[in-house]
């Protein structure tokens, strides 16, 4: 046997494993696509025939009130989580102090827990608080950026671990303020963490199911949450349309912050480089 030939083996059994991981992973979203232009009112895969009618369902108010909610708590989450975590990751990243591991811990910690355990605290926390008029968005909210927080500030911290600290002490020294140097030199060159951060937030808060089901109030319900409640009669061709358009309205965010800020570059590295 020749060496290319040698050779070629492993490289034709990595090219099979990644089909078979791009198989898996792209299939179900396939098959639930197909399904929602299925003809008839059963999920049949492959359709019988070919509808619109599903779609036309799935965009009804019905199902654009949540939708929309679920896109005005996301966008609320990730504005937060930015306001929030940006400050906390330049305090750890560039900061050492006493009680610095358990500030590390307590922005990590929702990491570790499930958000179904992180739900039912906060549940109990807004009803023992007298609370319970705030049940709905304002729990919602603070939830979703507790469960989001870890994930804008990981991102942003790794954006400024990029940059060294002598950018800031330089423009000190010419005069500046440590409030204009920060803004006006450390936040431009972390800009793209920093958005990354934002991304990562608003497609965990609006994916979010396990911590929602638990805040949610009657009118305020997020679509995921609408979702679960439907499955109860079954997955039906029109919860087959949501769930398309659930996953087209994450990817189409990150799309578009690519084409803008260009993400792909602060993850995986300038290909320019």
């Amino acid at each position: 046997m020749s060496l290319a030939r040698r050779a070629a083996g492993p490289w034709r059994a990595l090219r099979w494993t990644v089909a078979v991981i791009y198989l898996f992973m792209f299939g179900p979203i396939l098959i639930t696509a197909a399904v929602s232009f299925n003809a008839s009112n059963r999920s049949q895969f492959p359709p019988q025939g070919f509808s619109l009618r599903w779609w036309g369902n799935a965009l009804s108010e019905e199902w654009l009130e949540p939708v929309l909610f679920s896109l005005q708590l996301a966008g609320a989450t990730a504005a937060l989580c930015v306001l929030l975590g940006a400050p906390l990751a330049f305090i750890l990243t560039r900061q050492r102090f006493r009680g610095r591991e358990v500030l590390v811990a307590l922005t990590l910690g929702p990491l570790m827990l499930p958000a179904l355990v992180t739900g039912v605290g906060l549940l109990q926390f807004f009803q023992y608080m007298g609370l319970r008029d705030y049940i709905g968005f304002p729990s919602l909210l603070a939830g979703h950026v507790v469960i989001s927080l870890p994930f804008a500030v990981r991102t942003i911290a790794i954006s400024l671990h990029g940059l060294p600290p002598n950018l800031e002490l330089a423009a000190m020294s010419l005069g500046a303020g440590r409030a204009r140097a920060l803004w006006e030199i450390v936040v431009p060159l972390a800009k793209s963490g920093i958005i990354a951060g934002a991304v990562f937030a608003f497609v965990h808060s609006f994916t979010d199911v396990n911590l929602s089901i638990f805040l949610a109030a009657p009118g305020q319900i997020p679509v995921t949450v609408k979702i679960m409640g439907f499955l109860e009669f079954g997955f039906a061709p029109t919860l087959a349309a949501v769930s398309v358009i659930t996953l087209i309205v994450p990817l189409t965010v990150v799309g578009i912050m690519q084409w803008l800020f260009g993400l792909g570059d602060f993850i995986y590295g300038d290909a320019r480089g």
